[in-house]
């Protein structure tokens, strides 16, 4: 039933308000970017430039328009798409001075370098839209008052004078600095990123490192080596091409997906069905941050916790992790823990959280149940550990104790029988009390490695389990390849009560004519398998020797089957945890 309810939730589509009433626009902006890319492409036909100039700095724009509808589209409430729009206009601007006409390359004059500023703006600021951070922020200011101020005295100044040449030195010089300081911070975010947003960050801010560093070092470089205009144009038009098509990788990687309002979402949850953990991703995917994570509060414990009821101290993050509490009027029910460099603006979480609050309310109680369940499972876990200790102090006590009064009684018996001056009557008397002795040592011994094999406790499972095969008055087999030494106690233990249960059900019921014992140990599972070639038709409700191991099982967190067909023989399976 619960599956059924998750794939219904999965199906319900998001839908964002903000979004719906954007896309109208971003269609618009895409027609229009399609009528100036043509009238570029129509008026370079007669510029003065090669046609191929008009033509490439068409198809650049074209790439960055192309993101930056499908950003905002993608991420409405994201500023990302707006300076990819930014940057295609600012490629517009830069392009338009090869058509030849005097206004227009005068435009393009004061704007020819706007893109490179674009550019840090938008590395800077991916992928929330917004800068964080002193650093971030002065970078990009700076960047702008390169391409913008530092750009005046190029176009004001005769081309030939000292001052233009200087004027060029200087902005070349920051604006290094700038690409530089830029790579520098873009390395450290690569480095500190979680890694459930790197299939995010990974492909603009890689190849955004490379772009930041290309573009000046290779103009110097090509212009002290004398190489034409045209060629260093080129070079960096490619690589400013490239910036769009990195963030499209991005996207399509598929950790960008389409976000949505949070009254969208309230919607949505309306008809979600009733999935257990469907707030934490629904909340990770609206939001943007695949690194998001939900803590329910638990009021008996005074903690938050995860959704398997584990503990979780969120308030123990650090920049550039975030978290928000979530209030159901004045009563705390969780936390949102979130990446502040991939969510920039906490009103959004608070907002999110604020609609959702009743849902997550929902979810802490359904985790706060796992908790107390988690904790009843450890209680029976210590039961189970305390019994088989206390069987293992009766079994020593046992052997060690009354099984050594035994066999000092049966040697006094013994003594008296063997004196010389006993009485005919006496030594007949003294022999059968030695018989009746050893007889009662005999059940003794018999008790003690039923409650806990001698075997078992010295060479381990296997042995004892071949001990029980040994003893069947069948053919039997035993194939084993358990690491007896590995085994915890309390699974070495239930393994060989299963074996010996299912053995003499395969003997005193089954009429089985031979038996196949299996103890195959994988990784952390122990798996155990008996099978007999008797009648079948086994039941568990026939008896209770099987019936209380599987409450041992249960316990332990393995599993139980019992396969009885009629007819076809029994084979019990087993598998239980063989990690401490």
């Amino acid at each position: 039933m619960t599956r059924s309810t998750d794939a219904r939730a999965a199906r319900v589509p998001l839908r964002a308000t903000r979004g719906d009433a954007l896309r109208p626009a971003l269609l618009l902006i895409a027609v229009l970017a399609i009528a100036l890319g043509g009238m570029q492409v129509a008026v370079g036909v007669d510029a003065p430039a090669p046609f191929w100039v008009p033509v490439a700095f068409t198809a650049v724009f074209f790439v960055w328009t192309a993101a930056g509808v499908i950003a905002w589209w993608q991420r409405p409430l994201s500023m990302v798409g707006g300076l990819l729009l930014v940057g295609a206009i600012a490629m517009f601007l830069g392009g338009v001075g090869n058509l030849g006409l005097p206004v227009l390359v005068e435009l393009s004059t004061v704007f020819a370098t706007l893109i490179l500023s674009v550019t840090v703006h938008l590395l800077l600021a991916f992928p929330s839209g917004r800068l964080q951070g002193r650093l971030s922020i002065a970078t990009v200011s700076v960047g702008y008052g390169v391409t913008l101020l530092l750009q005046i005295p190029l176009y004001a100044l005769p081309p030939d004078s000292t001052s233009h040449v200087i004027a060029v030195w200087v902005q070349a010089a920051v604006g290094l600095s700038v690409m530089g300081v830029t790579a520098a911070l873009l390395i450290r975010r690569l480095r500190s990123a979680d890694p459930k947003n790197l299939r995010v960050l990974l492909p603009l801010y890689l190849y955004g490192i490379l772009a930041v560093l290309s573009i000046p070092i290779s103009a110097n470089v090509l212009r002290v080596l004398g190489a034409p205009g045209e060629v260093i144009g080129s070079i960096q038009l490619v690589v400013i091409a490239g910036i769009p098509v990195a963030f499209l990788l991005g996207v399509l990687i598929g950790g960008y997906a389409q976000t949505v309002e949070a009254e969208a979402l309230s919607a949505w949850f309306s008809l979600a069905g009733s999935a257990r953990t469907v707030v934490g991703p629904a909340l990770a995917r609206s939001l943007g941050d695949d690194s998001l994570r939900v803590a329910y509060w638990a009021d008996e414990r005074e903690a938050f916790v995860d959704e398997d009821g584990l503990d979780v101290d969120v308030r123990a993050q650090s920049e550039p992790r975030r978290w928000q509490e979530v209030h159901v009027e004045s009563r705390l029910v969780g936390a949102i823990s979130y990446d502040g460099r991939m969510i920039a603006d906490p009103e959004s979480v608070r907002r999110a959280g604020r609609v959702l609050a009743i849902a997550l309310d929902r979810e802490r109680l359904t985790a706060a149940l796992l908790a107390s369940n988690e904790a009843l499972q450890q209680s029976r876990l210590r039961i189970v550990e305390t019994a088989d200790r206390e069987r293992g102090r009766i079994a020593r006590d046992l052997h060690d104790g009354l099984q050594v009064q035994l066999v000092l009684l049966a040697l006094e018996a013994q003594q008296i029988a063997n004196s010389a001056d006993a009485h005919p009557s006496t030594v007949t008397e003294a022999t059968a009390l030695r018989h009746r002795i050893d007889v009662a040592a005999a059940d003794l011994r018999s008790l003690v490695h039923a409650v806990l094999p001698s075997a078992l406790v010295e060479r381990g499972l296997t042995a004892a389990a071949e001990d029980l095969v040994d003893r069947l008055e069948i053919p039997a087999r035993l194939v084993s390849d358990a690491d007896d030494a590995a085994l915890p106690s309390a699974t070495s233990q239930s393994a060989y009560l299963i074996v010996a249960e299912a053995l003499t059900n395969a003997v005193k019921h089954s009429e089985a004519r031979s038996v196949e014992v299996r103890i195959t140990q994988t990784g952390s599972l122990l798996s155990v398998s008996v099978r007999d070639d008797g009648r079948g038709g086994a039941r568990l409700e026939g008896g209770s020797g099987l019936k209380g191991l599987v409450d041992r099982i249960d316990t332990l967190g393995g599993s139980f089957a019992l396969i009885s067909p009629v007819g076809s023989g029994t084979e019990v399976r087993v598998e239980l945890p063989c990690e401490s």
